[in-house]
């Protein structure tokens, strides 16, 4: 979680403008057991006003909400003006705010994060194929990007499905030696060398770990940054996807 800049309080001003509208709620269980977990969010039209050409999906981090997470898009939308925004809630209530969760185990217990991701996967996939039917667009034409919690979210949604790009903010990816069959999109990992809440050695440690995958991953460290969302770092990450989307950057057969 993460306290507004004024950039960001202006930016909600924007997406205001541009016009929220309101997702249905997809990706339910089908354990019954789960039967109150979804996976539900809002959306931003493309700044263009023209019919959705891509697709953003917008991974908040831990305590914030989706809603919260549109400025994001609404800064984005300068590169990519024919893009629709789309960003869910986490399915599970945060213990120390009123916003919402990804996954509930500790950070630093690695299997149990693991276990609870790969539980949450499915329903996560039945969402991104529902907004991609819904927009008559192809799997190459989606990219996810993630803050925090939501990072680890994007890393592991879009290494396991076809996208055209991963952006991954102050955030690590989960290692599972007993999976090799990956996908192979470009990847940017962004990291604040003053982060405290998540530090700069888990980008460090991601970027090895996926280079040593053999996967087309890019690490750029942002001095001076610590756990929040940079303007500079949404620079990059526009061109970045702009790229991606366009053919310039593409990822390893």
């Amino acid at each position: 979680m993460y306290i507004l800049s004024r950039i960001q309080l202006l930016c909600f001003f924007v997406v205001a403008a541009l016009g929220i509208s309101s997702l249905e709620i997809f990706g339910k269980s089908d354990d019954p057991r789960e039967k109150n977990i979804t996976i539900s969010g809002l959306t931003l039209p493309p700044a263009s006003g023209k019919k959705p050409d891509s697709i953003v999906v917008l991974f908040h981090g831990y305590g914030d909400i989706g809603e919260n997470f549109l400025f994001v898009g609404a800064l984005l939308g300068q590169f990519l003006p024919n893009t629709l925004f789309v960003a869910p809630n986490g399915p599970l209530p945060c213990k120390t705010s009123s916003g919402k969760q990804w996954l509930s185990a500790p950070k630093d217990n690695h299997l149990l994060l693991l276990k609870e991701i790969k539980k949450l996967t499915p329903r996560l996939n039945r969402y991104l194929d529902h907004l991609l039917k819904k927009h008559n667009l192809p799997p190459e034409k989606m990219l996810l990007l993630g803050f925090s919690q939501g990072a680890r979210i994007a890393l592991h949604l879009g290494l396991r499905r076809p996208c055209a790009g991963i952006v991954a903010l102050s955030g690590s990816y989960l290692n599972d030696p007993t999976e090799r069959k990956l996908s192979r999109p470009p990847i940017l990992i962004m990291h604040g060398t003053e982060d405290k809440k998540a530090p700069v050695s888990l980008a460090h440690k991601s970027h090895k770990q996926l280079d040593a995958l053999k996967l087309p991953v890019t690490l750029v460290l942002l001095r001076g940054v610590g756990h929040d969302i940079d303007p500079q770092a949404l620079g990059i990450a526009g061109e970045f996807l702009q790229d991606c989307l366009s053919g310039k950057i593409v990822g390893k057969q």
